[in-house]
């Protein structure tokens, strides 16, 4: 495998599609949020309610005669390892999963004992992010147990490990990423330093006084295989956890 070569898009995903009510109305209040703002001038274009979705891992790999080599574990570790998909499926079909995932309710001066990318949690409650002429606006939220954020986000991704699935952001053994994002849509502008600061700074005034706790469960999770980061509902197919084979998996890597 080369970095050259072309891998599928494979990623299992959480509320792709189906989505707890609470969490419906939080997306369409800041999405409207968005779109009523002036700095904006209606260069946002929100995502359809289905496609917002979080990644909880990418599980991109390239076919070859002896099964799938993952993408991430050789990009960023230099191993040629193959994905387990017996073992993966068979642990996924296995999976007691039952987190509660916190958007908002962050406040500025508390020690959370958690810095997000070294920034405090209400700094990245929302973020604007340039990526070529657009910026993508995410909301990002961290699993809460006892009145406290917890790592559960990051051990999860880690356990995938085990079947040959490294997460992109763990590049040396020591990196964490315990955020769970969602894309809210697109904005048609790469924005300026200051603008992205006005509009980042009143989303994450806002999420501070309402916070949303969301339950996570093994039913919300999918694989997905998809044509663009956006995840189009059209182009995008979804397998839920609970109906994946190990064959089913594989087949969605194109020979």
């Amino acid at each position: 495998m080369k970095k050259a070569d072309t891998a599928a898009n494979v990623s299992l995903v959480a509320f792709y599609g189906d989505k707890p009510i609470e969490l419906i109305n939080l997306i369409k209040r800041l999405q409207r949020k968005l779109d009523d703002d002036k700095l904006l001038e209606d260069k946002f274009i929100p995502y359809q309610i289905e496609q917002v979705h979080a990644t909880i891992i990418g599980c991109e790999g390239l076919r070859n005669s002896q099964g799938i080599i993952s993408q991430w574990l050789f990009e960023r570790r230099g191993e040629e390892k193959y994905i387990n998909f017996a073992d993966l499926t068979n642990y996924l079909q296995q999976l007691d999963l039952s987190l509660t995932i916190r958007f908002g309710g962050y406040d500025r001066d508390r020690d959370y004992n958690f810095l997000s990318r070294d920034r405090s949690l209400y700094d990245r409650s929302f973020q604007l992010l340039p990526a070529d002429d657009l910026t993508i606006p995410v909301l990002i939220g961290w699993s809460w147990q006892n009145n406290s954020v917890t790592l559960a986000i990051d051990k999860l991704r880690r356990s995938f490990q085990q079947f040959n699935l490294l997460h992109k952001y763990h590049a040396t053994t020591e990196a964490i990423d315990n955020d769970f994002y969602l894309r809210l849509g697109t904005i048609n502008a790469r924005l300026s330093i200051e603008e992205i600061k006005a509009i980042a700074l009143e989303i994450c005034e806002l999420l501070a006084v309402s916070a949303v706790s969301i339950p996570l469960v093994s039913k919300d999770l999918a694989f997905v295989r998809y044509q663009d980061l956006q995840l189009t509902p059209s182009t995008t197919k979804v397998v839920p956890i609970s109906d994946i084979t190990a064959s089913q998996l594989e087949q969605l890597y194109p020979n």
